[in-house]
């Protein structure tokens, strides 16, 4: 198979084909326009301004004791998560202590990589009356509870009470009872009831 052989003029030099010059010249300098411009625009993308959601109050509880009193093996080597510390994984960083934890999720990055801004939305005057009003019928229920609270306690206080005076007037009369039975007695028998004698008063009287 014969090698292509390169063209040369009458003097021994390297002839250029100018046609295929001019062509490999043309798509390198539009090569070199495309990615002149590719990376404009991507500059010009990141230069944007990025619209996000305003500042939303945070719906989970954050628990900050959930490991407490708790063994676990963790390793200096290993994922971030598996190490000792708290992680947060929106960020996929560790904090080494709660304090710092805290201001990390309250912090601008971390907002930023839940998609908001650290500006809140304006309130609109319907919502702040539905607020006032909200805070205003739980107010009413909690003082509705402590009344219904203070009516039960008076309600148990009065059967209570009841309760007392009720035996109070039954120990009344049986002690009544008492003292009128032991006039009924002879002065023998008070002597061995004194002593904690049991007798039957069920026999019939002497006659005089």
């Amino acid at each position: 198979m014969s090698e292509k052989q390169e063209m040369v003029d009458n003097v021994g030099r390297r002839k250029w084909d100018l046609a295929v010059y001019e062509k490999k010249q043309k798509e390198r300098l539009e090569q070199e326009e495309k990615e002149i411009l590719g990376g404009a625009e991507a500059e010009r993308r990141l230069l944007l301004p990025v619209k996000r959601d305003p500042l939303k109050r945070r719906t989970t509880t954050v628990d900050l004791a959930k490991n407490l009193n708790k063994r676990q093996l963790v390793s200096s080597t290993g994922d971030l998560a598996e190490q000792g510390g708290y992680y947060c994984d929106v960020c996929e960083c560790l904090l080494k202590d709660s304090s710092t934890y805290l201001s990390h999720i309250n912090g601008r990055r971390h907002q930023r990589r839940l998609g908001m801004s650290m500006k809140a939305e304006r309130a609109t005057l319907t919502e702040v009356r539905d607020r006032l009003e909200y805070h205003k019928r739980k107010r009413d229920e909690g003082e509705d509870q402590i009344r219904s609270v203070e009516a039960r306690l008076a309600k148990y206080d009065a059967e209570l009470k009841k309760k007392k005076r009720k035996k109070k007037k039954k120990d009344k009369e049986a002690k009544a009872a008492a003292e009128e039975e032991d006039e009924e007695l002879t002065e023998e028998q008070k002597q061995m009831k004194a002593m904690g004698m049991n007798f039957s008063f069920g026999g019939s009287k002497k006659n005089n």
